[in-house]
């Protein structure tokens, strides 16, 4: 398989090689990167089970893509599946909204509300960014996934719920769990069946299909004659480092289509240029690191095996291996065997 798609690539062959998968919401699910591939063909793995799962990669990776796809394909499909992001809802909030609340319970709980556990019953519920949640919560989720019941805020008894938990990071556990932040024993209670979802730079392979995709979803909404991506905007795609992942791709699709004003978009109705000299001096520290504490937390995993480890992450062992001499000669220790 390729590394990168070439400029003198056409766009129609490209849009026919990759692979798509449905999803209950009719998305498609593109996966052509060998990195993908491996992430969707471990959710296809779990999916069938009842076993908690914790997806972990960089924000805006797709990891609900993920989460959304195991339930599709696990026995809960036609039940409902229920995502909270934990953190986007202020502490004091986050226990009601996860167990519900009787009447009374608190200031201005007029009536009774039944929680996302609840509501998820029967199906999946995704726990987004579980890292975000405060230690008092975290031990109340522990007893939940314990226990398979619920006791609302304010309530005396409790309710029995079957779900399966699904939960999703950006941060590394093993270290928040070592700072005090995150319970050691909740981490295990999830983090049974770990999936990792790659940065969309180590999927340039994915890029083209997405933007397609994209454009042919969002040209429905926004006045466009641009129906295709000309072989600059390609090249350029495919070289952008892309940061904010495939997040990104899509806001900046959406922005290619308002300026485009020919068939095809260009390469500069992206304007990845300027986004380029702005974001990388900012980012590429922070990038380098969480990069480095992944391989790290793999590499622990399985006990020091690159090839074990290259296959978890989705890379060939000699690019593991040139990552790693790579880090040695910057300095960067990684704690194990070389």
């Amino acid at each position: 398989m390729r590394n990168a798609v070439s400029e003198t690539d056409s766009v129609d062959n490209v849009n026919h090689q990759h692979k798509t998968r449905g999803t209950r919401n009719s998305e498609q699910v593109i996966s052509v990167s060998v990195a993908s591939q491996r992430s969707f063909e471990l959710a296809g793995r779990v999916a069938p089970t009842n076993v908690s799962v914790l997806i972990h990669g960089d924000s805006g990776t797709g990891k609900e893509v993920v989460a959304r796809y195991i339930h599709k394909h696990s026995p809960r499909t036609n039940a409902a599946f229920v995502a909270i992001n934990c953190a986007a809802i202020p502490e004091q909030m986050l226990e009601a909204m996860l167990f519900g609340h009787e009447k009374g319970a608190f200031t201005g709980a007029h009536t009774s509300r039944t929680g996302k556990f609840e509501q998820a019953d029967g199906g999946t519920l995704l726990l987004d960014e579980i890292s975000e949640m405060d230690l008092s919560l975290q031990a109340k989720l522990l007893r939940v996934l314990q226990e398979r019941e619920i006791e609302r805020v304010g309530g005396r008894g409790t309710t029995p719920v079957d779900v399966r938990v699904i939960a999703t990071t950006n941060q590394n556990l093993l270290q928040a769990i070592e700072n005090g932040r995150f319970r050691e024993d909740l981490y295990y209670r999830l983090n049974v069946f770990p999936v990792y979802m790659a940065p969309l730079k180590e999927r340039v392979e994915d890029i083209v299909p997405l933007t397609q995709y994209f454009i042919n979803r969002h040209a429905q909404n926004i006045p466009s004659c641009a129906t295709r991506l000309s072989s600059e905007a390609i090249s350029v795609l495919t070289r952008y480092a892309w940061p904010g992942n495939v997040r990104e791709l899509e806001n900046l699709v959406q922005r290619a289509l308002v300026m485009s004003q020919s068939p095809e978009l260009m390469r500069s109705d992206f304007d990845l240029e300027g986004l380029q000299s702005q974001t990388s001096p900012k980012l590429g520290s922070r990038l380098l690191d969480q990069e480095v504490e992944i391989v790290r937390q793999v590499l622990v995993e399985q006990t020091g095996s690159r090839k074990a480890s290259a296959a978890k992450l989705g890379i060939s062992e000699r690019t593991l291996r040139h990552k790693m001499q790579k880090w040695r000669e910057q300095g960067i220790d990684l704690g194990v065997a070389k």
